[in-house]
């Protein structure tokens, strides 16, 4: 009795960890583990409501497609508000892209690209290599985190120029990063990670030959200096940071990407929600939004898992240890059985 009320209690959970051990590298496969449970019809209706509310019809819509995937059903007047909203999008997009261009104002999508236009010219990050590369050079407090990012999109920018544009996306990814991060809306983790992947990365004659060409406002050699500034392995990380940041937004817009630096710790995390992206481009931020990191990462749990799969070795074993004791019980059993009918035989022949 024991034994089976013991099955009840351990069997479920060590069952779920044991399926999501198996799936931890599949950020696609590890949220749609732990939706359930989470994404409850009542849930989606508040987070499409506050969706709503502040104006993101991309987080709004995602949750609609998340309650039609899971066969939940949205009221009609929720559908409505979204269409409303959506009827209204692009009238101001326009103006925002305009207000992005002139003023650098990055908070919506339309507003990014247009502030993206400015970027891919380099302007806004020499501007950024300037304020801080000056402080560095000077030995003032530095943003060494805006200073290295503000250098590789100077290479990145060079780069996408003689590629006709095939930087564009890491281009674009290292913009939003950087804009994220002048604003504090990265994680304090992500920020601490950023700022150790920045230190001791600059390369501080290649950063004084950079600024010397932007104090003559030489944009073309301040972009051919700024490959140096970076040494190649930062160089290589935050390109890829870029990249994987890069797909976000083209998959998520620039409200998703800004929802993932603030739950990120790593670069690595946003490499992974570039993965849940691209795996389920139309819900990846109704997940992101229900679950947080943990829609990216096992971690933490991964302790509460392996404790729940000793256990159920512990509850193997015990069962192995009782189908012995109840093996011998019944060969004791027959032994005697055998031993009485013997007994039985010798008197009856007697």
């Amino acid at each position: 009795m024991a034994l089976a009320v013991g099955s009840a209690v351990i069997a479920p959970p060590a069952l779920q960890s044991w399926q999501l051990q198996q799936v931890k590298d599949d950020p696609a496969e590890l949220s749609r583990l732990r939706l359930a449970g989470i994404a409850t019809q009542d849930r989606i209706a508040h987070e499409i409501d506050r969706a709503l509310a502040a104006g993101d019809l991309g987080l709004a819509e995602s949750f609609i497609t998340l309650a039609t995937e899971r066969g939940i059903a949205i009221a009609p007047e929720r559908i409505a508000r979204t269409e409303a909203l959506k009827a209204n999008a692009l009238a101001q997009a326009v103006s925002d892209f305009g207000h992005g261009f002139i003023a650098g104002e990055r908070e919506s999508d339309a507003a990014f690209a247009g502030a993206l236009v400015g970027d891919i010219s380099g302007f806004g990050d020499l501007r950024d290599l300037a304020r801080e590369g000056r402080k560095f050079i000077d030995g003032e407090r530095t943003d060494e985190t805006v200073l290295a990012l503000a250098a590789v999109g100077l290479a990145i920018t060079a780069a996408t120029w003689i590629s006709l544009g095939g930087g564009l996306p890491a281009r674009g990814g290292v913009s939003a990063v950087k804009a994220a991060s002048k604003a504090k809306l990265l994680s304090p983790v992500l920020t601490a990670n950023l700022g150790r992947m920045a230190a001791g990365a600059v390369d501080r004659p290649a950063l004084a030959t950079s600024l010397g060409a932007a104090a003559r406002l030489d944009l073309a050699a301040a972009k051919a200096a700024a490959g140096g500034i970076v040494r190649p392995a930062a160089l290589a990380r935050f390109t890829t940071l870029g990249q994987d940041a890069g797909a976000l937004y083209a998959r998520t817009g620039q409200r998703g990407l800004r929802q993932v630096l603030a739950v990120a710790e790593d670069a690595g995390d946003v490499g992974r929600a570039a993965k849940l992206a691209a795996a389920k481009p139309s819900t990846a931020r109704a997940v992101l939004k229900l679950l947080g990191r943990s829609a990216l990462v096992l971690g933490a749990l991964s302790l509460q898992a392996a404790g729940w799969m000793l256990a159920l070795l512990g509850y193997a074993l015990a069962i192995a240890m009782a189908a012995q004791r109840f093996g011998w019980w019944l060969g004791g059993l027959g032994r005697k059985r055998r031993a009485l009918a013997h007994a039985e035989a010798s008197a009856a022949s007697t």
